[in-house]
């Protein structure tokens, strides 16, 4: 990893369920477009000049007077231009399309119906500009102000008129939306209750010292009024968690496991983590098919890193299509902000389409291990996420460790670490050197632990679920 300790670092990422209403918006929206290029020149003319003749235009184009009729006979079925005996001039309606246009273009002006389905948060009562994400239990609910749930048809018409350049912008993502206009708003009714997931990050900042930045609302300076209800609520959430405390048990067992010195030798007498000691540390003792790693494991940056190295790997034997499942183990650490994220679902997804594009098809059992002290924090939020999930017997691992593990593959180990006394974050290794695989596969000794461990779900009790649900409804 290259980075320089100047410089912001993302090391976390977060995913917000926001309480929303949708509604059915019918407009009709007006659109400028440019005219042909002949019929263009034509009309510019005529403004300029107010009247020519035929003969004279066409001599302009460069047509013959039968094709310049050809042209004018056009503009006339248009309702552009009218020509008394040999004299064209514009039509008093065709001035309208000069109207606003600083360049002396003239455009046509057409009304297009458009029907779209809009959320409205009911917090801050602003249009939302959905990812293509699913909300899910492992991310923070935002709860509704007491009364915004009875959101009326009248606001959300009236929301949608004063913010039409908004919702161009944000939902409709139209690079020039000043070509578009709201001619009016035909029909709006009211649909379903729902939320929409939001992402937000924080950064490692050093400015001197470090801190953390959260960056969890992207709101225009102008709109900041209007959304500061719901900016306050993630922010309130975003503050209520907490990752697990840095241990210098943690320390101990993550050099065990890894045979690896250079986090703790980064660590200062006071025991506060040097970042760019442990860089030039790294750079010197570079070890092969290892790579550094700073943050969240399930940030896309550290997950890169991480499939890049399994794109070298062989399967271990036995495994594929016409054998047993590939494992992927994920040692979670403590903290009420570990997973909160859509970031965790894409990390298993890219790791198995990683595998499975190299080597053809093969069956996944992605298994979570939960330390006992996240036992309270609702750990079956993740059952839609994991195809297993277990609380690990007390002091198994140190809840200031997590490990990705990928039996015979590769591993992903990080340690939290203190970079002050208030800012911590997680640092480690992504690797699929075979020895260390292997020692890390040791240390978590998962064919033996899973026996005392207490089992909190399984893809088999997932499934009675839904089939019981779909009864239900």
């Amino acid at each position: 990893m290259q980075s320089d300790a100047k410089d912001p670092i993302t090391v976390g990422t977060y995913g917000f369920n926001v309480p929303c209403r949708r509604f059915l918006i019918r407009a009709n929206v007006t659109k400028d477009r440019r005219l042909p290029v002949v019929d263009e020149f034509v009309l510019r003319l005529l403004k300029i000049t107010e009247q020519l003749s035929v003969r004279r235009i066409a001599t302009y184009l460069g047509l013959t007077e039968a094709e310049a009729e050809a042209v004018l006979g056009d503009l006339v079925s248009a309702g552009l231009i009218v020509i008394r005996e040999h004299a064209v001039e514009l039509h008093p309606s065709a001035h309208a399309h000069f109207r606003g246009a600083e360049d002396g273009v003239p455009r046509i002006v057409d009304v297009d119906p458009w029907i779209d389905r809009l959320w409205f948060d009911l917090v801050s009562r602003n249009m939302m500009a959905p990812e293509k994400l699913r909300p899910n239990r492992n991310l923070i609910d935002i709860k509704a102000e007491g009364l915004a749930r009875e959101l009326p048809v009248t606001f959300a018409r009236k929301a949608f008129e004063e913010n039409f350049a908004e919702y161009l912008r944000k939902v409709r993502k139209i690079a020039n939306p000043d070509r578009f206009g709201l001619y009016s708003v035909s029909d709006v009714e009211p649909e379903r209750f729902g939320a929409v997931v939001l992402r937000g990050s924080e950064d490692l900042v050093f400015d001197p010292h470090p801190r953390l930045r959260p960056n969890l609302l992207d709101v225009e300076t102008e709109n900041l009024m209007r959304y500061r209800p719901l900016a306050n609520a993630m922010n309130d959430a975003y503050r209520a968690l907490a990752g697990s405390e840095p241990s210098s048990s943690g320390l101990a067992e993550f050099r065990r496991m890894l045979s690896e010195t250079t986090v703790s030798d980064a660590h200062t007498a006071e025991g506060v983590f040097d970042f760019s000691k442990w860089l030039s540390l790294n750079t010197a003792n570079r070890v092969a098919n290892r790579q550094n790693l700073i943050g969240a494991s399930y940030l896309g940056r550290n997950i890169d890193f991480f499939i890049k190295l399994l794109e070298g790997c062989q399967l271990p034997s036995g495994i594929g299509a016409n054998g047993n499942g590939l494992d992927i183990l994920w040692f979670r650490p403590g903290g009420s902000n570990w997973g909160v994220t859509p970031d965790v679902q894409q990390a298993l997804s890219a790791i198995k389409s990683t595998i499975a594009r190299k080597h053809g098809k093969i069956r996944f059992r992605t298994k979570l291990i939960v330390p006992q002290v996240a036992k309270r924090e609702h750990p079956r939020r993740f059952d839609r996420i994991f195809d297993e999930g277990f609380v690990a017997p007390a002091g198994h691992i140190s809840p200031s460790l997590e490990v990705l593990h990928i039996p015979g593959m590769g591993s992903l180990v990080l340690v939290r670490v203190a970079f002050s006394p208030s800012v911590a974050t997680p640092v480690g290794f992504a690797l699929v050197d075979t020895l260390g695989v292997e020692r890390v596969g040791r240390s978590l000794r998962w064919d033996k632990i899973a026996e005392r461990s207490e089992e909190l779900w399984s893809s088999d009790e997932k499934h009675q679920e839904l089939v019981t649900e779909e009864g239900a409804i």
